[in-house]
């Protein structure tokens, strides 16, 4: 469960030298692709080796895996790419100390709380980020979930999708069968995420568990919604893990719509959504990349408050117009403007989370 994949660099490099037509049509949307050419003309141009460290220029959005009509995944090479410079001992951590002391500070005892009822099968995993920036948005999720199943338990962890994500693979197997073994000898079978990254994460290949998003099972209990003609307008943006999941996409749009919102979509939305730049830690070697996604998504939505269901892209996106998380529309909420507290704060709050005796 969760070992490290063989090096399958060579095989991803030669398909996508021989396979990709070099159309284009990943390449419009795309700063990196842009910068770089197609994924054909990557693979074309020098051997694997001389090239790994430019996989840390993309987000691993999946955006051109939607894109391609060869059914291509260039993020799948774009990732064994980093897997590669890893294993050869070539990345530098210094850029990415900042996301890798929160991977650690998030899993670390302190941080973690796993409240698993006797009988429980199921429990609620919401992630990193929100229970720090909305610890009451984690409690109201919960309660909910626990309206239609009274069973349901609490995990505060860390799924280890940095480490994941910036190829350090190891690490990344040792963390998450640390964490996927615990659940086991608990009983646990179904997780509920809250976290689009969570789930993507809990869903590889390998995974012993269900896996469903939280709005998704929440969407299922919903009652009707009528939507006024004065309703006020939102658009939602699509986290990018979750740009394969029409089924979370649907649930969100389905609780916006339940909270009495309208909505109006975005042009890159669904499978074709845009990374809100924090993507793949790019920030971390292309300083600014989260601000100019941020805005260019914020153009798209043209003065309307956006809607998100990833704590992450709420905190990258409030930089660039009005914003709120799903939770917050849940819970009643209006207000578009409030910021993420600061980090100091959000430690705090999931420090709160992991203390409280009643949650």
């Amino acid at each position: 469960m969760g070992a490290a994949q063989p090096d399958n660099l060579g095989g991803l490099w030669e398909e996508m030298a021989i396979l990709c037509t070099s159309c284009g049509v990943c390449v419009t949307p795309c700063a990196f692709l842009r910068r770089e050419g197609t994924p054909a003309e990557i693979c074309r141009r020098q051997p694997p080796a001389d090239q790994l460290d430019k996989a840390y220029d993309c987000s691993l959005c999946g955006q051109c895996d939607a894109l391609c009509p060869e059914g291509l995944r260039p993020s799948a090479l774009f990732l064994a790419m980093r897997q590669a410079l890893v294993r050869r001992g070539g990345l530098d951590t210094k850029a990415y100390a900042g996301w890798l002391r929160y991977e650690r500070l998030g899993s670390h005892p302190l941080f973690r709380r796993h409240l698993i009822p006797p009988g429980c099968t199921s429990v609620f995993f919401p992630g990193c980020s929100l229970p720090g920036s909305r610890p009451e948005g984690v409690r109201d999720l919960y309660h909910r979930l626990r309206q239609q199943d009274a069973s349901i338990g609490l995990v505060l962890d860390c799924c280890g999708k940095i480490s994941h994500d910036l190829g350090r693979e190891e690490y990344f197997t040792a963390l998450f069968n640390r964490l996927a073994n615990s659940l086991l000898a608990r009983g646990v079978r179904r997780v509920l995420t809250a976290c689009p990254g969570c789930s993507k994460i809990f869903r590889h290949a390998d995974s012993p568990f269900e896996v469903k998003s939280a709005y998704e099972v929440l969407a299922a209990g919903a009652g009707e919604s009528t939507i006024r003609e004065t309703a006020p307008t939102v658009a939602i943006h699509d986290p990018c893990p979750a740009r394969f999941d029409a089924a979370q996409q649907q649930a969100v749009r389905t609780l916006v719509s339940q909270a009495g919102w309208r909505i109006e979509e975005l042009p890159e939305s669904g499978r074709t959504t845009r990374c809100c730049g924090q993507g793949g830690m790019v920030e971390g070697k292309r300083p600014g990349t989260v601000s100019s996604e941020a805005h260019l998504i914020a153009a798209q939505a043209q003065g309307r408050p956006l809607v998100t269901s990833c704590a992450a892209c709420a905190h990258a996106l409030e930089q660039a117009g009005p914003v709120a998380h799903v939770a917050d529309l849940m819970a009643g909420g209006t207000d578009f403007s409030p910021k993420a507290p600061p980090s100091a704060v959000r430690w705090l709050n999931r420090l709160g989370l992991r203390l409280r005796r009643r949650l």
